[in-house]
């Protein structure tokens, strides 16, 4: 898949186009999608209005809206799906024991480093070195661990019979598709035109982060402006990513991936020159085994070029894995495409390689020099070659002190690695160490990129500080400021909406021109004033407006505030309004006594009609098949339920829980028949009232009135009446006889739900209890706030 966009505003970032998100639209909808959700949350504003345009109401330009977008553009991340789990980038959270363990590992590094800066500077003491490389012998190459001349393509067959195409009549690799063969550099090439052809080297690419390694090949790209892999083992998302990944950038500067896993667990490094296309070049990198970018060189036609640091974080292991058993797998080297299909960006090569080498050692300057000069028909002379370079290759092959150091450091970086991998780690979010620029779209079209705009927040709310950083720091400081005028008043707006089932303005999203006027403004004020000066505590501001005379009035209505206030705006009456979906499901389980009250840990999955997740459809494949938990999972507090974005739980669907893939500040509140649905046949609410049955007949008390008046407790908060408590008790009377007469049909409804029957109890009362409990768990002051 080529790229939609190949404009100078984003071909050469790091994170686009380079094992990001590939599509820049698809980025931008993100980090467009995260200002506006702040600016609604924060500032109760509708900024995505300015996308495209000057806001039509509020003094919002559509620059304004860019330079709020800036602010989150410049994140570090890839996105996430059902299948990745906890995603980088992530923050290390060591003990004391392993914090002081990898202090001492560093500790240690830092001496060796300097010992062999030490040793390298003595440069009298390597004359007689480097006198040997002035004659006119070259160095010997170290022996490959793979060379592949690429002259021609033959059959071979698998242990199982099965045919498949090989060069150099080598059985350790193979060729998918049709690759042509075509002149080379030196005999034959292989050329690579369609995106499905591919090389495979077999059994020889999978290195350690303290292995040293180096890749070698001729290549002539056909094209350029698109991300092209080289050669490399990383893997797809879904293979944890890791390994290593030899490319050429979308201007064909040659660079180097060392990956544990994207974007946060790397070392990336580019070169600073580029490769023409349509001419062949030979391209090379080096690596040490020191874990680090600058034990990374990257060569060109024999010479070492200058590099750029894009990123330089890598502390777990390259070794390639796949399955989600995180099993080592020794990935092939794979030559013509990338293992990323997941991004978009497949790193299609499209053009000729030759010559392919693979050591498992760091060649030298020196060696790279005479690798290139093999194939190019070319002499190195030693005398003109920089000292630099002969002094490398003094110390890597014939100092034997040097030898001994570096193998140590090595070894250090083994011992880290082993001490990190136990490390526990935490997501968090991290900005780019070279900005990505932010630019204005004309029309809000992703393919119009106009000026360029700087972080920045809409004047007509409050002047961003000169003393403040332009970034998410900064922007937070700016949210809480004290001369901020919006933040504290949304948010306290939005907390008395949840008590109250209404705000102070009833429009909690738009604090604009066209939201709703406060129907209390100096309370909202006073009440915004206080948050800030406690200091923004919550728990304070809930206890003020729960305590508050105006929320402990009785909900009981006349027939003049229906008429002059139908919807209790001037707060005559206490609150009255349905729960939300959560609530509701929580007070069934707490009546019941099923709630399990344990604080944090994992999401859980509830009962949820089967099938539901794949008849909706799903990339991921974690979250393809909706798998019920047991036991006490499903009687977790509503808050730990799991919620899949665009397919939340059902039952809380019908009592208008809103998907997650927009924000929502304000959710409907609607009664409808599926509601009543829900509560009458819903497993979750059936068992509980089973369940609650069963706790009326054991802790209800002797009597059936004293046993209707406890579950009416349980249910509303309040004793029944008596004409609620003759309904109730007729009611049960006749269930009783029904499943007296009809005992399958009390064993059919107490068998719904996990929770086991207590077998000491008479199955036919118990069966007409549930009956009168779903009765009570569908009042309507179960369900209503009042």
């Amino acid at each position: 898949q080529e790229q939609k966009l190949a404009t100078a505003f984003h071909r050469n970032h790091p994170m686009t186009g380079e094992g990001g998100v590939v599509d820049e639209e698809f980025r931008l909808k993100y980090v467009f999608d995260r200002s506006s959700t702040t600016a609604t949350v924060f500032l109760g504003l509708t900024l995505e209005c300015a996308q495209c345009h000057d806001h039509k109401f509020d003094p919002l330009s559509q620059k304004n809206f860019y330079s709020m977008a800036a602010f989150f553009n410049n994140v570090r991340e890839l996105g996430m799906t059902g299948d990745d789990g906890d995603y980088g980038p992530m923050l290390l959270l060591p003990s004391s024991e392993q914090k002081q363990k990898i202090d001492s590992i560093d500790h240690l590094t830092e001496q060796l480093q300097s010992d062999l800066t030490e040793i390298a500077e003595q440069k009298d003491k390597l004359t007689k070195y480097l006198d040997q490389l002035s004659g006119k012998n070259p160095v010997a190459v170290p022996q490959p661990v793979g060379y592949f001349p690429v002259e021609r393509i033959s059959s071979a067959k698998d242990a199982k019979g099965n045919s498949y195409r090989t060069i150099d009549r080598n059985p350790k690799t193979r060729i998918s598709s049709e690759p042509q063969l075509v002149d080379g550099i030196k005999g034959k090439a292989l050329h690579f035109d369609d995106g499905y052809e591919t090389l495979a080297l077999e059994e020889i690419g999978q290195f350690e982060m303290n292995e040293p390694f180096t890749a070698s090949v001729w290549v002539k790209p056909d094209v350029d402006q698109k991300i092209q892999t080289i050669m490399a083992t990383s893997g797809a998302k879904n293979d944890f990513w890791r390994g290593w990944e030899f490319y050429l950038d979308s201007t064909n500067h040659p660079a180097v991936k060392l990956i544990n896993s994207r974007p946060h667990n790397m070392v990336h490094t580019k070169s600073l020159k580029n490769i023409p296309k349509d001419e062949w070049s030979h391209v090379a990198f080096t690596y040490d085994g020191g874990g680090t970018a600058a034990n990374i060189e990257i060569y060109v036609n024999g010479q070492s070029v200058v590099t750029n640091t894009l990123y330089d974080r890598l502390y777990k292991s390259i070794k390639t894995v796949g399955g989600g058993a995180h099993q080592l797998t020794n990935r092939p080297i794979q030559l013509g495409k990338s293992y990323r299909a997941f991004t978009g960006e497949f790193g299609i090569y499209k053009g000729a390689v030759d010559e392919i080498y693979v050591f498992h050692q760091d060649l030298t300057p020196l060696e790279i020099g005479q690798l290139y000069a093999q194939t190019a028909s070319e002499k190195v002379n030693y005398e003109e070659l920089p000292e630099k370079a002969k002094i490398t290759h003094v110390l890597k092959r014939q100092h034997q002190q040097c030898q001994k150091k570096q193998q140590q450091l090595r070894d250090l970086v083994q011992q880290r690695m082993e001490v990190v991998s136990d490390v526990r780690e935490i997501m968090v979010m991290e900005e780019e160490l070279q900005p990505r620029p932010m630019f204005l779209l004309a029309r809000g079209a992703y393919d119009a990129p106009a000026e360029q705009v700087q972080p920045g927040t809409p004047e007509s709310i409050l002047q961003f500080p000169d003393d403040l950083r332009r970034d998410r720091l900064g922007l937070a400081k700016w949210l809480f400021s004290e001369e901020n005028p919006l933040t504290a008043r949304v948010t306290v707006n939005r907390y008395w909406q949840l008590i109250f089932g209404r705000g102070l303005v009833d429009t909690p999203h738009d604090f604009g021109f066209q939201g709703s006027l406060p129907s209390h403004p100096e309370l909202l004020d006073w009440l915004a004033v206080t948050f800030q000066e406690s200091g923004w505590d919550v728990k304070s501001l809930m206890k003020t407006m729960v305590m508050s005379g105006t929320y402990r009035q009785a909900s009981v209505q006349d027939e003049n505030q229906v008429k002059d206030d139908p919807d209790n705006v001037w707060l005559a009456r206490g609150p009255s309004h349905r729960l939300p979906a959560e609530i509701i499901r929580d007070n069934a389980l707490a009546a019941s006594g099923l709630l399990v009250d344990k604080i944090g840990g994992a999401s859980v999955k509830p009962y949820q009609p089967e099938g539901l997740w794949i008849e909706k459809g799903n990339f991921s494949h974690v979250l393809l098949r909706y798998q019920e938990d047991e036991g006490d999972s499903l009687y977790r507090r509503s808050l730990y339920t799991f919620v899949k974005r665009t397919s939340p739980h059902p039952a809380m669907v019908a009592f208008d829980a809103p998907n997650r893939d927009v924000c929502t500040v304000k959710r409907e509140n609607t009664n409808t028949p599926l509601q009543a649905l829900v509560l009458l046949n819903d497993p979750q609410f059936v068992e509980a009232a089973r369940v609650m049955g069963q706790r009326l007949l054991a802790e209800g008390g002797e009597t059936t009135n004293e046993k209707i008046n406890y579950g009416f407790r349980l249910a509303t908060g309040r004793k029944p009446t008596t004409k609620e408590t003759d309904i109730l008790q007729g009611l049960f009377t006749e269930a009783k006889e029904r499943f007296a007469s009809s005992p399958t049909q009390a064993d059919s409804l107490l068998a719904i739900g996990e929770y086991p029957i207590d077998p000491q109890l008479n199955e036919t009362e118990s069966a007409a209890w549930a009956l009168v409990a779903s009765t009570l768990l569908n009042h309507d002051e179960f369900y209503t706030k009042r």
